[in-house]
């Protein structure tokens, strides 16, 4: 399945992470076939596509971070209606989660911090079925000036050098509710890189970085940071008329 980029003019992320009990096969045909098309009328929906942890190695100074099979959903503008939607049709019975499913869930809204920042090579970019995800954590501080400054103009503009890399974005938790019956991880700050094909030169490209000194994290970032690599384990599905 092939599918256009989109374009955002306020992206906004909810991110849903679950485990799940039996088959694989049975878990996606109802992610696939029935899960997420209910979704995709839903306000705002851009596009879904689902994830899990990649087998990459994790960088030095990183501490692994596995939530799960995850489930991207994107948004453009507040997921609030989004939000308000889901649970209609969960409270409704109109959307029902089968016995697989093993719950509580992990879940996220996250709100935009940064424009995206785009390599040369996103311009070229048809397609999102084959993108893979890096997620990285850190504190934000409240006085967060001198760490945004960093992140835009300095680190952000370093990775996206790394091969394949073709977008970033970073993000702070929504004050969007919650749905009902998810935990949400503490997230001061997640920064979301995209890459198209294997994770791997990419990873083996800021390692080097690292260790040569030619990237130099400053004081105010603390180590280790949570870290996910992620896999993509389904096409991108975009909503319609996105």
């Amino acid at each position: 399945m092939t599918a256009t980029v989109p374009a955002f003019d306020d992206r906004n992320l909810f991110f849903a992470f679950s485990t799940f009990t039996g088959e694989r096969a049975t878990f996606d045909k109802w992610y696939d076939e029935e899960h997420i098309p209910q979704v995709m009328d839903s306000p705002g929906m851009v596009g879904a596509q689902r994830f899990v942890v990649a087998d990459t190695k994790p960088l030095p100074g990183t501490e692994p971070v596995d939530f799960g099979h995850a489930a991207l959903y994107e948004l453009d503008g507040s997921p609030a209606r989004f939000r308000e939607e889901v649970k209609r049709m969960l409270m409704s019975g109109e959307m029902v989660l089968p016995d697989f499913m093993v719950q509580p869930f992990t879940a996220l809204f996250l709100r935009p911090v940064s424009e995206p920042h785009h390599s040369e090579r996103h311009a070229a970019l048809d397609s999102l079925d084959d993108r893979h995800l890096w997620l990285v954590f850190s504190h934000r501080p409240e006085d967060a000036a001198a760490y945004d400054k960093w992140y835009d103009e300095e680190h952000i503009p370093q990775i996206l050098s790394a091969p394949g890399f073709v977008r970033a974005q970073r993000f702070v938790l929504s004050d969007v509710k919650p749905l009902p019956g998810v935990v949400t991880p503490e997230v001061s700050h997640l920064a979301i890189y995209e890459t198209t094909g294997p994770l791997d030169p990419m990873r083996e490209s800021v390692k080097r970085q690292l260790i040569s000194g030619e990237m130099v994290l400053p004081e105010f970032m603390r180590p280790p940071f949570g870290s996910m690599f992620l896999r993509p384990v389904s096409p991108f599905f975009p909503a319609a008329g996105a």
